[in-house]
């Protein structure tokens, strides 16, 4: 049974300091911009600028294109530059983390299970919806940000992680190494497509 007010207590906690943080930042905001709202991201002197103006930080016009580099962005094979190459807009999460896969068929759902989700969910969707793609990176970045919270479902979904998982884990770790490697080092310059308009996501006809 909820104790209403051990909830309300511990639900107050919880978000003092969050809170504490937003009125700073608000503040903070105000005093270098005018507009306790404003960011500074209209200030940037980056191409993509006429991109923000149009459709701002946060639009469903940039949902397609996040999607896209989030669940289907893959390397590029067999080019006469590399014979692996990888846009700047970076893999797929299922690429350079498989185990997230068994996130889809949990074998029980305890408690913790939906509040989780949910929470996982609301840390993303942002991030779905804002005009970087997490330009350049090597695995999608934004992922990081909920990233304790998937593996936290994983623990809880029950499924004893058998020889396919592992498999799975062992490339995991060679991918990531690979990208640790050669991102943003001389060894790798010819590994990364960099495409200055952010428009080309897949590898061209």
């Amino acid at each position: 049974m909820l104790e209403r007010r051990r909830f309300l207590r511990g639900l107050a906690e919880f978000a003092l300091p969050v809170l504490v943080v937003v009125g700073a930042t608000l503040v903070h905001n105000r005093a270098r911009f005018g507009d306790a709202f404003e960011t500074g991201y209209r200030y940037l002197a980056v191409v993509w600028h006429a991109r923000i103006e149009k459709w701002g930080l946060f639009s469903y016009h940039y949902l397609a294109r996040n999607l896209g580099v989030m669940l289907t962005s893959l390397p590029w094979l067999g080019a006469e530059e590399a014979p692996l190459r990888v846009s700047a807009h970076g893999l797929a999460l299922w690429v350079t983390t498989p185990a997230y896969l068994w996130l889809l068929w949990p074998k029980r759902v305890a408690p913790p299970h939906l509040a989780l989700a949910l929470t996982a969910v609301a840390v993303a969707l942002p991030t779905l919806f804002y005009q970087n793609s997490g330009w350049v990176q090597f695995g999608y970045r934004f992922s990081n940000d909920y990233a304790v919270f998937l593996f936290a479902l994983l623990a809880l979904g029950g499924r004893r992680f058998g020889g396919a998982f592992w498999a799975l884990a062992v490339f995991a770790v060679a991918i990531n190494a690979f990208g640790a490697l050669t991102f943003a080092r001389p060894s790798g310059a010819h590994v990364y497509v960099i495409e200055g308009s952010q428009r080309v996501l897949y590898e061209p006809d």
